[in-house]
């Protein structure tokens, strides 16, 4: 069975890559800084599987000290899944991404909690409600969504920056049968 593209990019090392490359062109070397706990090796790997499947792309080459360095940058909306693309997904295919996703989420938390972690001043926090919207208040919430949180995305790292995690999920109620 041939992997489907919203397996392929939520492989957790993929993702990461993406996140970052979401920013805008990075070198390998910036990658392999911000991605430190990833292995040179494995790394490259997932590099050329992104840019194999078209999700990636080299923007620069450049030789430095006699070895070619790359820059990568992202294919334009080439990590988002369609609605055609979703609805062809089975249920299964669904639940086993979500598990993906939530066991990312779930290492990203466990990772915080066993560092020096203080809560009073680190920006870390979690909470659940229920909005009750129509067509045109959900338009309105996911523009506005966009618009406030489209600004951040493309910061950098730097000393002077604190990295973030937000994390959204959007779940309707079940649909009653008639």
């Amino acid at each position: 069975m041939m992997q489907s593209k919203a397996d392929f990019i939520l492989h957790p090392v993929r993702m990461k890559i993406i996140q970052h490359l979401s920013k805008g062109p990075a070198t390998v070397m910036e990658l392999k800084e911000w991605i430190s706990e990833v292995p040179q090796a494995t790394l490259y790997r997932h590099l050329n599987l992104l840019s194999k499947n078209e999700i990636i792309y080299v923007v620069q080459e450049k030789k430095v000290r006699g070895a070619i360095e790359r820059t990568y940058a992202m294919n334009q909306n080439s990590t988002y899944i369609t609605a055609e693309e979703a609805a062809n997904l089975s249920k299964e295919e669904h639940m086993k991404m979500f598990m993906t996703f939530v066991s990312s989420v779930t290492g990203e938390v466990e990772a915080y909690f066993n560092g020096n972690t203080d809560l009073k001043t680190d920006i870390f926090g979690y909470n659940q409600l229920d909005l009750y919207l129509d067509d045109e208040e959900w338009e309105e919430l996911s523009q506005g969504m966009q618009d406030l949180i489209g600004k951040y995305v493309p910061n950098r790292p730097s000393k002077q920056k604190n990295k973030v995690k937000l994390v959204q999920m959007l779940v309707p109620e079940p649909k009653k049968s008639n």
